[in-house]
């Protein structure tokens, strides 16, 4: 199966304008819209630097590039199209723009300041600001679940760049004085002071060796680099034209380019997955390799996607969608096979009442001294008996 085209960069102009070239990405679809004359008057204070506050500072750095760039230099209100797979994950060239652009503004700590000790105490209007001012001014997007990764994204990308300053600039050979004199220039000291006092913190520090400690038990490094695994899978599945299974992708992630795998470790996780998945669902094999999925998400499938998303329920993580579509269906039939045998129970047991009450009539009106009242009988071990 050839691999389809993919889309060129496309511009729409207005009638009253002259078609020009724009200026932007290669190789990725654009859409151009009205540019507002001026911004609301109800946006939130940010710093008064208005030109840094909607278009970060492009200091160099190792995360920088061209197409990031060319991201901020859109002319005439155009926007990048994006392409999203069957998970809500963006996929092709404009998902990997769209990763390097986040991560250039998950580390402007103007954005989102580094003193915060939690992504989910930073203020949201802080986040409403970028996702309007930033995210939408230059990407084509405004559904909820798009938003809702996006800035997952962010948040992951954030707490790295908090981590990785940790870890290259803080030096506990040195005093406090001279860690906070090594401070990046683009931090501001109030920030850097803020967060070196975080990071000192006994809890901060007991949470960081138990991460450690975790850390160290992934012996199983993946080769994909910066590409994400949507986007890999994705490609292998425009390549050959047909669904490339989580296992595959697992082994896909885990070789070298020529072919040989990152380690013994690695090896033996495929081999157990390939023979398990003979024997059981695809989804079954990932639950007795590696255990039960996380809560919050799938191995080999991605960022975005939880466990209730893929299988239909966190219950059972390990179990494939089909085995749990058969399983609630085996589940419904049951409960209505019960329901069934409960109404006729009461029918019984409302004839067994009847009998007795019209036997207590022919005998004198009275059953014999502690013989329990009609009421409080458990008629359950007389069905019992007259069923058996």
């Amino acid at each position: 199966m050839s691999r389809p085209k993919r889309h060129a960069l496309r511009c729409h102009s207005t009638p009253s304008e002259p078609p020009v070239e724009p200026e932007g990405p290669s190789n990725v679809a654009t859409r151009s819209e009205p540019v507002p004359e001026s911004l609301p008057q109800d946006e939130p204070d940010f710093p008064d630097d208005a030109e840094q506050c909607n278009k970060p500072n492009l200091r160099p750095s190792r995360r920088e590039s061209n197409k990031v760039n060319d991201v901020y230099v859109l002319l005439g209100g155009k926007k990048v199209v994006l392409e999203w797979n069957e998970l809500g994950q963006p996929v092709r060239e404009s998902g990997g723009l769209l990763g390097q652009f986040l991560g250039h503004i998950a580390s402007e700590f103007t954005n989102f300041p580094i003193s915060y000790t939690k992504w989910s105490k930073i203020p949201a209007s802080n986040k409403e600001h970028v996702w309007k001012n930033l995210i939408q001014d230059k990407f084509d997007v405004s559904d909820e679940s798009q938003k809702k990764y996006i800035m997952g994204s962010l948040g992951k990308k954030w707490r790295d760049n908090r981590s990785r300053l940790f870890t290259e600039l803080y030096d506990p050979a040195l005093s406090w004085e001279d860690n906070l004199q090594k401070r990046p220039t683009y931090i501001p000291v109030e920030q850097w002071d803020a967060f070196l006092q975080y990071r000192m913190e006994e809890k901060t520090q007991s949470m960081t060796e138990k991460n450690i400690i975790n850390r160290s038990k992934q012996n199983v490094p993946h080769t994909l680099g910066s590409m994400s695994i949507a986007r890999k899978r994705d490609q292998i599945e425009m390549e050959t034209g047909r669904t490339c299974t989580r296992a595959e992708m697992y082994a896909i992630s885990h070789k070298k380019k020529d072919g040989s795998y990152v380690n013994d470790e690695a090896r033996q996780k495929i081999e157990e997955l390939q023979m398990q998945s003979q024997l059981s669902s695809e989804d079954d094999a990932y639950t007795t390799v590696f255990g039960k999925e996380h809560p919050r998400r799938v191995r080999t499938v991605g960022q975005g996607v939880c466990p209730s998303q893929m299988f239909g329920s966190t219950s059972h993580a390990g179990g494939s969608s089909s085995s749990n579509y058969i399983c609630k269906t085996e589940f419904d039939a049951n409960m209505e096979t019960m329901t069934k045998r409960m109404e006729e129970n009461d029918a019984e047991i409302k004839s067994l009442k009847s009998a007795l009450a019209y036997m207590m009539q022919h005998m004198g009106g009275s059953l014999p001294p502690g013989f329990p009242n009609i009421n409080e009988v458990n008629f359950d071990c007389y069905l019992v008996i007259l069923n058996a």
